[in-house]
């Protein structure tokens, strides 16, 4: 009996803190990496923004991929309880990515990472411990949102005597938003965590306000995207959504697409990011010119609104966007953490560049 109650003991000590816990609903605290303000909240576009849009990115844009929810609070633990629509997996990701959580904190002005929330394929609706025993200091945190699930609900936990709000001082400056389009890349296929989402990094790299639209396969340039992109507050548009049009679908809809924002924006600076380059067509030769391809479509409309006098307009090729080492992707395309690290390096001082340019940065 003696050794029964020993083994007890720690099962007994966890499931009291986790009744004591005091949850609060996390939209009553700071939500950034949101492009328009939707119902529900933790969406990117809603159905009435996103009604024009194909069917694919409707769907994709239920997903809550580059927000983040921000909080102070002097908790000792940090516990989560969040729902999901679906618990459908990919296997070129991470459960964790895919429907979990990812908790950074503020540490000597810088961001560091905390712990995550983790999922399983039979559930769809979780509570479990962030991070436990720390002291209590008051410190603010981020905690990123599921990038491949559509998120309905989240509450932040934390020990009843402790103070939970949003900050009183947020470290991302929400005046300086870029509006990021593009493909799965983007989105965050095939990264560990949603910290790891190159859109992520430069977000507590800079302090700025990441907004994240990448819509997995389906980001193909159509127009209607276009004049959505163009409603929303913006200091520098990034576009990355060059690997998922085809070298056809390129020639006909990068022009419009980019000059639609080029004139309805002319205050927004852009930054135009050629297809990173497949590694696997370095050995079949179909896909490696097919990457090649699309490469030289882009440049030539980025040439020809060069030529028209179009100066708010940055271009990067993808030479060296993840590095030359071939070790940058999971399966020949989809970025791992190392791969979203290379980029994000590659980006940053053309976004810095960028935002000055906007006006900003000053």
């Amino acid at each position: 009996m003696r050794y029964l109650i020993l083994l007890l003991l720690p099962f007994s000590c966890a499931f009291g803190q986790d009744k004591q816990a005091r949850f609060t609903d996390a939209r009553s605290l700071m939500i950034v990496g949101k492009g328009l303000p939707t119902n529900p909240v933790y969406q990117r576009l809603d159905s009435t923004q996103s009604r024009r849009l194909p069917k694919s990115v409707q769907y994709l844009a239920t997903h809550s991929a580059g927000i983040a929810v921000l909080f102070e609070t002097n908790s000792p633990y940090i516990r989560a309880k969040w729902s999901l629509k679906g618990h459908k997996y990919y296997a070129n990701m991470t459960p964790i990515v895919h429907s979990g959580l990812d908790l950074y904190a503020q540490k000597d002005g810088k961001w560091q990472w905390v712990g995550v929330g983790r999922p399983s394929e039979k559930d769809t609706v979780f509570e479990q411990a962030l991070i436990e025993n720390m002291d209590a200091e008051k410190r603010q945190y981020m905690l990123y949102l599921p990038a491949y699930n559509e998120l309905t609900s989240l509450e932040i936990g934390v020990a009843p005597e402790a103070t939970l709000a949003a900050p009183a001082k947020a470290a991302v400056d929400t005046t300086k938003r870029v509006v990021m389009y593009g493909s799965s890349i983007l989105h965050g296929a095939s990264a560990s965590r949603a910290g790891m989402l190159y859109s992520s990094m430069l977000g507590r790299k800079t302090g700025w306000n990441m907004i994240n639209l990448g819509f997995s396969g389906s980001g193909k340039m159509e127009f209607p995207v276009a004049e959505l992109l163009a409603t929303m507050p913006a200091s520098v548009f990034v576009l990355d959504c060059i690997p998922n049009p085809s070298p056809a679908e390129i020639r006909e809809r990068a022009y419009p697409f980019i000059k639609h924002l080029l004139t309805k924006r002319p205050e927004v600076p852009i930054l135009l990011i050629e297809t990173v380059i497949r590694q696997n067509g370095y050995w079949d030769k179909k896909i490696g010119a097919t990457t090649v391809e699309k490469n030289q479509e882009i440049r030539k409309v980025y040439e020809k609104l060069k030529a028209e006098g179009y100066k708010q307009l940055l271009y990067l090729p993808a030479d060296n966007l993840i590095g030359s080492d071939h070790e940058g992707t999971v399966d020949g395309v989809h970025l791992t953490d190392l791969g979203f690290m290379r980029q994000a390096e590659q980006v940053l001082p053309l976004l810095e560049k960028l935002m000055k340019k906007s006006g900003a940065g000053k």
